[in-house]
């Protein structure tokens, strides 16, 4: 059968699928992993969440019974396919800016919440006084932090320098990863035996879950939902925080939403070329407690993305979802939600796009 609806990653490297009921798992295999930048109301908003409404998170985190969990023990449960409590969040800081150690880290020790910092260490070795130095950052371990990779100078993973083979870029980003990890350690000692990276801007491709796969790290990008079996372990989601996702009510929303039972999904990289500019996603799902024909899903503007649904013979359902827009080069999303059968809450997907410039020059920022 065929219908259309109206509404609007790579998942083989870890992916268990139908291997698990997937009532099991979107209920008891996930974890809401949260990401933050500044903890300031002085630095860009886009990046940043004043002291008062990430005090506000946190209590909400309460008022809801969430466990915060430190990442590594998050991880090491999903790498085991350990069942985890329904209500599990994770608090992580990219780029070790130095209001979180001089406003976050107050506020979490008080409350003896657990938490991970991804750490690039060039500016650090600079001096730069907008992030920790490594004393700071040294004091944070010891006070409960994780410290996790962010790779040595923040670039844009996914791009290759001029006249940069495959194998030159591979070995450029191996270097990244593997130089930062040893930066790490000669200045703050042994790291959690989980290695952890989270991807500068969210960008990734399928080499680079192979890289880390290879090198033995668990990856986080910046596309939303929960971390779950239904994602590579090299392509973890993660919410963001802050600027105009700070919102303590629209966040409330994330924190208890589940993730939607994927089996299988193409095009298998986010990495679009420069004449793909209307891509169009194909989500195969398992049966779940999901609303099928209440599932919309929602482009980079807000737009409603048409999808059209398929229903497979062992009960599966394959999902295309495709804009009607030309979209400009950047950083895109499709994100995809439906409301649970018989629960106040939601299913959640994401998939992020990076689309260069026609001629094939790379967006800025």
């Amino acid at each position: 059968m065929r219908l259309s609806l109206l509404g609007s990653t790579v998942l083989g490297l870890s992916l268990i699928g139908s291997q698990v009921q997937a009532k099991e798992v979107a209920e008891r295999h996930h974890a809401s992993v949260l990401m933050y930048h500044h903890i300031s109301a002085e630095t860009p908003r886009s990046t940043s969440t004043d002291a008062e409404t990430f005090t506000r998170h946190l209590d909400l985190l309460d008022q809801l019974g969430f466990q915060v969990w430190s990442l590594p023990q998050v991880a090491e449960y999903l790498k085991a396919n350990k069942p985890l409590p329904d209500k599990v969040a994770v608090l992580t800081f990219d780029d070790a800016y130095i209001s979180v150690y001089d406003t976050a880290m107050p506020i979490m020790s008080a409350r003896k919440l657990p938490f991970t910092i991804f750490v690039n260490a060039t500016p650090i070795n600079q001096g730069n006084k907008l992030y920790m130095s490594w004393g700071q950052l040294r004091e944070a371990k010891a006070n409960g932090a994780t410290i996790g990779n962010h790779s040595l100078h923040h670039e844009h993973m996914i791009r290759h320098q001029k006249g940069e083979s495959e194998a030159q870029w591979l070995d450029r980003m191996r270097a990244e990863i593997t130089e930062n990890q040893w930066q790490l350690e000669k200045h703050l000692g042994a790291l959690s035996e989980t290695k952890l990276f989270a991807y500068p801007y969210g960008e990734f491709n399928p080499a680079l879950e192979s890289l880390l796969a290879d090198l033995g790290y668990i990856a986080f990008g910046q596309q939303s939902g929960a971390a779950s079996p239904f994602t590579s372990l090299q392509a973890a989601p993660r919410y963001a925080a802050n600027g105009a996702y700070s919102d303590p009510d629209s966040l409330k929303t994330k924190l208890l939403a589940l993730p939607f039972p994927v089996r299988s999904e193409t095009p298998r990289s986010g990495v679009l070329a420069p004449d793909k500019r209307s891509p169009v996603l194909t989500l195969t799902l398992e049966k779940g407690d999901y609303r099928l024909d209440q599932l919309r899903c929602y482009g980079p503007a807000g737009e409603v993305l048409q999808v059209t649904s398929e229903d497979q013979a062992d009960g599966a359902v394959k999902l295309q979802i495709a804009t009607e827009k030309t979209l400009p080069a950047g950083r895109h999303r499709y994100n995809c939600t439906a409301p649970h059968i018989s629960e106040p809450r939601w299913f959640w997907f994401s998939r992020q796009w990076m689309l260069p410039e026609p001629d094939g020059r790379w967006y800025k920022g």
